[in-house]
This record gives structure tokens, C-alpha cells and sequence, in this order.
């Protein structure tokens, strides 16, 4: 499968996958995508590890067929909605003779950052670099080639609690799939679904899925803020099932199908059969189950701001993306969450052909974050004795730990063959 990066997100409702595949101009190809059902998980947290195993497990075959390939790595998108963010800062001297910047440099000041204080029920699982400093010029983004006595990184380190990424990892283990790397689910969104310009200016990214509602909140183009709302698409399927009295399976139905949060002048007419179990039927009024609707997706914008508001960021945010499928997907959802929150909204899907929708925007992310980490530490062969100070190059020291962390992903010494 080194022709191919898989990505794999591991929602409350759905288990994601995707294969991606970097053209002969560098550029990322999705060639497969697939959604399976998956009940082993609660608000991010794996609840049931066989189920959610085999949930992966059936999501992977599925893109096995569609590539007609054994896939047996893949990169794990981290649900945000478990992990904490901290501000920290690394210093290191410049290790070589001439004073220039190598990668190994970068490496130790992303190892001097991660020197923060963790509890023992977490840890430590990547690194977001917000700056390089060099002999204290700011706002550089690639030091590697530059010369410079000392060499300082801005970072926000992300901790999350062992348990929960430990049984993560489990179900995916299980499912007899080696992890290659991890991807911040906030870093694979904003590669999936932004504009260089919104992340620069300042832009919310609002991640509705099944039970949680992840909001996350970037400043001159670097991650500042992240928190979770334990609401999601699920607690309106639940109103809809209690309001009407019918099973929750057709909840979601009624949910999917008829979900519309523009006023219509005619809806008031409408009735619409509502299978209520057991075969029987009953009359609905469908601008009844549209304000059934409303009134919890007003609730959960209604949190969105709240969090907005408390991270002080509220005023330097230019727009607000939304993603997942949890309010997403209804019809005038912009709209009503333009009024809701008083900000610009906007839809987030990927670009790719047959991705075209907010529920896949983790998982296509996750591939995009690894390509362009790629890219940003592309590495080129060097033999034994000779040296290249033009390119970064993560093989040149035998020291140089295998998982390699290029703003958060995870990256293994194989990704050399995809260049």
C-alpha cells in the first residue's frame, strides 16, 4: 500500500475511510471513500471494542475493493473532542558546526516544547508549531537551510487522557490495521475544508456530528482554540422519536428526509405519513416536526456561541465553517445559523470528486495533513558520508525517532517512496 495514504475517522455514528493517492504532480487523488455504521462509540470515547473493530473492519474492505489492494497502515484522525490544548515554548542551540539549521534541530525544539507538566492519566500527543523564531526573528514558518545561532518554537502541545486514545488505538489494532501516524481532527478539517485566507483572519470551524459538537478556532493561520459541547445530531433524532412516539430508526428518517430550517409559506399544509412501529401509520404535520427541529438546533448554535464568546476570540473571527453531518445536512442551515450566531457561515465539504459532502471532511483532511507534511519535510536519499544542506531530510540521522511529528501527523521514514 505505499502508493496509497488511508485515512480513518472514527466518528459516534459512522467509521470513515478514505484512500488517497499523490499524482505524478504532487497533488492528492481520493480514489476510494466509504461510510460504515458504527455503535461502539459514545461522544468520542470508544464504549465497545469489538464493535467498533468490526465497524473498521467492514469500512476497510469496502475500500480494499474499491482499490482492489490489501490495505494494512493508516492514519488516525484524534477526535478533538478529547483533547486539551497548552501554550508552550522550545529553545535549543544549533547543533551543527556552520550554524545551520538542520532537521534534527527542529526535531529537539519540538522535544524542548513538549517539557510541560502532564497528570499520569494523560499524555502528550503531538505538537502544533504556531512560529519558529531564529536568533529572535519571529513568524518564521520553515527554518531548516537557515543559519542561526538559537532556534525557538511557540506551540501548542495537545494532551488527551490515555485511556480514551489507548482504546482508540485498540479498535484499530483490532481490526489487524497498523497505525502509520495521527492526525489532529481540527488540523484534518482545516486542511480538508479552508481557505488560506479564513485561517489567517480568523475563522471557527463548528464539527456537528452524532452526540458532540467540537468547535475549534484559528488566528494567523495557527490552531489557538478548541473545546466540545456534549450535544449533537442524535439529541434531535432523540426529540423528534419522544415529540412524535415513534422508534428512533424512523426519527433519523423523518430527520434526514424532511429536516428544513427555511419558513415556508405552504409547510403548515403539509401532512406526511410517519411509520410509528408495529405497521401503523400516522399523520405528521411536517412544519410540526420542523419546529421540533429548530428549537434543538437553536440550542446547540445557542452553546456554539456561548463557547465563542468564552474563548475571547469571538470578535477576531471573520466566518464560521460547519462540518458533519449533524446539522450540516439540512436545508437552510446557513442561514438559520447566521442569525443565530451573528456571524458569515459557511459549509465546509472537500474539493475531491465523490467527497462532496461535511462528513467526510476528517478523514479527507487527515490524508491532505499528511501530504502536506510530506511536502514540508520532503525527503530525498542521501548515502552514507556525503551531506545535503538544500533539502530536509529526516534519514540522515540514525537517531532520528521512526514517527516523526510535522504539525501533529505522524510521519514514518516509508513516505519517501511516494517522492
Amino acid at each position: 500500500m505505499h502508493d496509497y495514504i488511508v485515512g480513518l475517522d472514527i466518528g459516534s455514528s459512522n467509521v470513515y475511510g478514505a484512500v488517497g493517492k499523490i499524482d505524478s504532480n504532487g497533488e492528492v487523488r481520493i480514489i476510494g471513500i466509504s461510510s460504515v455504521k458504527c455503535s461502539g462509540v459514545k461522544k468520542s470515547v470508544v464504549v465497545d471494542i469489538d464493535s467498533t473493530s468490526q465497524s473498521i473492519i467492514e469500512c476497510i474492505s469496502n475500500l480494499e475493493r474499491m482499490v482492489d489492494a490489501s490495505i494494512e497502515e493508516v492514519y488516525l484522525a484524534l477526535p478533538s473532542g478529547v483533547s486539551e490544548l497548552t501554550w508552550n515554548k522550545g529553545i535549543v542551540a544549533v547543533s551543527s558546526d556552520d550554524k545551520e539549521i538542520k532537521d534534527n534541530d527542529v526535531i529537539r525544539v519540538i522535544e524542548a516544547a513538549k517539557l510541560i507538566s502532564v497528570t499520569s492519566d494523560k499524555e502528550i500527543i503531538g505538537v502544533v508549531p504556531q512560529q519558529y523564531i531564529v536568533d529572535g526573528y519571529e513568524h518564521i514558518v520553515e527554518p531548516i537551510g537557515m543559519s542561526g545561532m538559537r532556534l525557538e518554537v511557540e506551540a501548542q502541545v495537545v494532551t488527551a487522557k490515555s485511556t480514551v486514545i489507548n482504546n482508540l488505538r485498540k479498535s484499530v489494532n483490532r481490526a489487524r490495521l497498523n497505525i502509520e501516524g495521527e492526525v489532529l481532527q481540527q488540523q484534518a478539517i482545516s486542511k480538508a475544508v479552508s481557505k488560506k485566507e479564513e485561517l489567517d483572519i480568523g475563522v471557527a470551524f463548528i464539527d456537528i456530528g452524532a452526540q458532540t459538537t467540537d468547535v475549534s478556532i484559528y488566528k494567523d493561520g495557527n490552531l489557538c482554540y478548541t473545546n466540545m459541547i456534549p450535544l449533537g445530531g442524535d439529541n434531535i433524532t432523540n426529540d423528534i422519536a419522544i415529540c412524535l412516539k415513534i422508534p428512533f430508526v424512523e426519527a433519523e428518517k423523518l430527520k434526514i428526509k424532511y429536516g428544513n430550517l427555511e419558513k415556508t409559506t405552504n409547510e403548515n399544509d403539509i401532512i406526511i405519513k410517519v411509520n410509528a412501529g408495529y405497521d401503523k401509520l400516522k399523520d405528521v404535520s411536517l412544519s410540526y416536526l420542523n419546529e421540533i427541529i429548530e428549537a434543538r438546533t437553536e440550542e446547540i448554535l445557542y452553546y456554539v456561541k456561548q463557547i465563542l464568546v468564552e474563548s475571547k476570540l469571538d470578535n477576531e473571527i471573520s466566518g464560521i465553517v460547519i462540518v458533519g453531518g449533524g446539522l450540516a445536512l439540512f436545508k437552510g442551515i446557513t442561514g438559520f445559523a447566521t442569525k443565530v450566531l451573528d456571524k458569515s457561515i459557511r459549509i465546509g465539504t472537500p474539493k475531491y470528486t465523490g467527497t462532496s459532502s461535511p462528513v467526510y471532511a476528517t478523514v479527507v483532511g487527515t490524508i491532505n495533513d499528511v501530504v502536506s507534511t510530506l511536502k514540508i519535510n520532503k525527503n530525498v536519499h542521501v548515502q552514507k558520508g556525503k551531506s545535503n544542506t538544500n533539502v530536509s531530510n529526516l534519514k540522515v540521522k540514525e537517531n532520528i525517532k521512526e514517527r516523526k511529528e510535522g504539525f501533529l501527523s505522524k510521519i514514518k521514514d516509508f513516505f519517501t517512496d511516494f517522492f
